[in-house]
């Protein structure tokens, strides 16, 4: 079976592994032969199988396609001092976020199961925060603070992503231009006590294949409640002392096996790890600033 390494993705980095998930997502929906591994000979490159056309095609006419609000956008009314202000974020009062979710499940009832599986990631109406409106508490991947919104920021990456950008991120690397991004990859932290100058004045920038990628991937990472709090798929810890771990595995396998592989514990034995196709483990810390934002660490890799 024809295989395709993606050497400009890392599986070790938490946007790399998000993006190649991503990628089985979108090949999913064209062959239920499409199968994803990562090369084990340090480089920690995905490949992908079961699939012989052109990917950057794939990833570019998926973003191209979502440029209309898709089923799983949220947008919903905010009183500030200036007024009225629409918002296209997961943290939302409980019951706009709970008439989202209804909505979602009547789309799933007519047959639509992409908004379902958005929506079980973004979130639960029984989780709050501790701001004083007690708004929804988001999934563990909603790192945007401050103006920045979740949603608003994923339309803004969808909206640059070109055939040519995405030949060159999925084969070539790291290729960031000015631009928002979700702050999943560890080298878009922006901790003034890590950084000699304000973070601010210098920018964003975005790889935004990959980020669109790794939004795609999300619904492999649902969120439920616990209590009144919400815990999110391969996330441990809660507060500020929480991390996400998820294996690589050298045997290529099917979304259904990903999905099942994302829900397991991984801190056992490497002996057991190694029964199951997997060659390493990696752990990345969730940090928070205080500003609100959030970011992952690099991750530590144990085989």
């Amino acid at each position: 079976m024809n295989r395709i390494v993606l050497g400009g993705l890392n599986g070790t980095n938490p946007l790399g592994f998000l993006a190649a998930l991503g990628l089985l997502r979108l090949l999913e929906g064209k062959s239920n032969l499409a199968r994803l591994g990562f090369l084990s000979d340090g480089s920690f490159h995905p490949f992908v199988e079961g699939f012989d056309g052109d990917l950057a095609s794939l990833v570019s006419d998926n973003a191209a396609l979502a440029k209309e609000k898709q089923a799983w956008h949220l947008e919903y009314k905010k009183q500030e001092k200036k007024g009225v202000k629409i918002v296209a974020d997961l943290k939302a009062p409980p019951l706009v976020f709970r008439d989202f979710l209804s909505s979602c499940v009547e789309r799933w009832c007519t047959g639509e199961a992409e908004a379902v599986a958005y929506a079980a990631a973004f979130g639960t109406n029984v989780a709050v925060d501790k701001t004083k409106n007690k708004n929804t508490k988001p999934t563990a991947f909603h790192f945007t603070a401050a103006n920045q919104q979740f949603l608003g920021t994923v339309e803004a990456i969808r909206a640059l992503v070109s055939h040519e950008w995405v030949k060159r991120s999925l084969f070539d690397g790291r290729t960031a231009r000015p631009g928002l991004n979700l702050r999943w990859d560890p080298a878009a932290e922006r901790n003034w006590a890590l950084m000699a100058n304000n973070p601010n004045d210098d920018g964003t920038s975005v790889d935004a294949p990959l980020e669109w990628l790794a939004f795609r991937g999300l619904p492999l990472f649902p969120s439920f409640p616990c209590g009144a709090r919400i815990i999110t798929t391969a996330v441990s810890g809660g507060g500020d002392d929480m991390a996400l771990t998820w294996p690589l595995w050298s045997v290529p396998i099917s979304l259904k096996t990903a999905r099942s592989a994302l829900q397991m514990i991984w801190t056992g034995a490497s002996q057991d790890r190694a029964m199951r196709g997997v060659f390493a483990v990696c752990t990345s810390e969730i940090r928070r600033t205080s500003q609100g934002f959030g970011n992952f660490s690099p991750a530590t890799v144990s085989s």
